[in-house]
């Protein structure tokens, strides 16, 4: 009996989702969005995303977003390491050192999602889900370098032991990333829509981000 009434149930579900569709044809509809906000928590920066969504049913939309981000992640560590140094017949090795004051990270996000709409009206409150890949480069910015200033060396195993080290790797892993949100859809006429979202977005190789993004869709 439970089975029957799980199979009734599975059907009635379909029936209704079919009723959706096809009050509501899939892709019947598109919109473009643009949007431009702040990262902030451990890393601070901005990002600029272009939106297209079509619907799915009356209150699912799917979309893929494209963009550009600055993530500038503070760190404050010192690095000591060595540098050979070689020009005619001078070969020494000679000790490094600075401080990696921050790393400034270029990423282009792409994404592919799901928009929730919670109530459609003036105010139409949503929830978003989305799935994509970060491309990315970046720089250090660094500060208080100093070369030789524990001395230069004729072999590398003359180097104090604290020199021998190589720098830091940061990591240019590839770089998914996973995103859960919430917003709101507010109409200013019947055509163009004010959007205002927050997302917490997973990054793996980068450090995770808060957004919040205000933008037009239309």
């Amino acid at each position: 009996m439970k089975y029957i009434n799980v199979f009734i149930l599975c059907l009635f579900s379909f029936s209704l989702f079919a009723q959706e569709m096809e009050q509501h044809k899939i892709f019947s509809t598109f919109k473009l969005g643009i949007l431009a906000g702040l990262n902030f928590s451990t890393l601070s920066g901005g990002s600029f995303i272009l939106e297209g969504k079509t619907n799915l049913t009356s209150n699912i939309n799917v979309k893929l977003n494209a963009g550009y981000s600055t993530l500038n992640k503070k760190e404050g560590y010192n690095v000591k390491t060595n540098r050979f140094v070689s020009f005619d017949n001078y070969q020494k090795y000679s000790t490094e050192s600075y401080d990696v004051d921050e790393i400034n990270y270029d990423v282009f996000p792409i994404s592919i999602g799901f928009e929730y709409i919670i109530l459609k009206d003036n105010l139409s409150p949503y929830s978003v889900f989305e799935i994509g890949y970060n491309f990315y480069s970046y720089h250090t910015q660094i500060s208080n370098g100093r070369s030789g200033f524990a001395g230069v060396y004729d072999t590398f195993d003359e180097l104090p032991s604290e020199y021998k080290n190589k720098p830091p790797v940061i990591s240019e892993d590839e770089s998914y990333s996973i995103a859960l949100g919430i917003g709101t859809n507010y109409k200013l006429n019947s055509a163009i829509n004010l959007d205002v979202r927050y997302l917490y977005q997973f990054n793996k190789s980068l450090i995770n981000t808060n957004l919040i993004l205000v933008g037009i869709n239309f």
